[in-house]
């Protein structure tokens, strides 16, 4: 199982001044403020601790269910510049943080876990309507799916259960967990 998260680096500088007051309190702990004080890029570091969490939170709830916002209660931990810990509840997630030009990307999965068989992709996306916008990335996930399993796209669709936690179908009952996350100009998901 995996979450995902992105941020759009121009989008967000252009709608979030982290640098309000109550911002930072209100989203990170009294450590996590101190990462982004300490950071060369301090905007960086917002949005590099940010999509941990988010990423973090989408496991969290595909696992125990609800949707809630506490994102100061997701502790994060840096350990390399590219990984990280988060802990929330007694559960922790260890993350994969990835800085380019344009976006900061994270993927979380329950710590302990080794990689495995994950299937994940990082795209652009392009000026569409939200309704367009959700059909570009389901058919990247389905064509990524059919270029891995072999399973015919006619078959493989995408759903969502009553919470809005999507999965892959492709029938016989069988789910195949996805995580997907958009923001801006760029798209990733991940298929675990």
């Amino acid at each position: 199982m995996t979450g995902n998260d992105i941020v759009d680096i121009k989008l967000a500088a252009a709608e979030s001044n982290w640098k309000r007051k109550g911002f930072l309190d209100k989203i990170f702990t009294l450590h996590e403020q101190q990462y982004i004080s300490d950071a060369a890029l301090p905007h960086e570091m917002v949005w590099k601790l940010w999509t941990m969490k988010e990423s973090a939170y989408k496991i969290y709830t595909r696992q125990f269910g609800g949707r809630f916002f506490a994102p100061q209660q997701f502790c994060c931990t840096i350990l390399t510049e590219t990984t990280g810990l988060v802990a929330y509840n007694n559960t922790s997630y260890q993350t994969i943080t990835v800085i380019a030009k344009d976006y900061i990307y994270s993927i979380a999965r329950p710590a302990g876990v080794k990689k495995n068989n994950l299937i994940n992709s990082c795209f652009y996306l392009p000026e569409l309507h939200n309704y367009k916008k959700q059909l570009f990335i389901y058919k990247k996930i389905i064509a990524s799916y059919n270029s891995v399993t072999g399973k015919m796209k006619k078959k493989i669709n995408i759903i969502k259960d009553k919470n809005g936690v999507p999965f892959i179908n492709c029938g016989n009952n069988l789910q195949i967990p996805v995580s997907i996350t958009h923001h801006g100009h760029f798209a990733a998901f991940t298929i675990h």
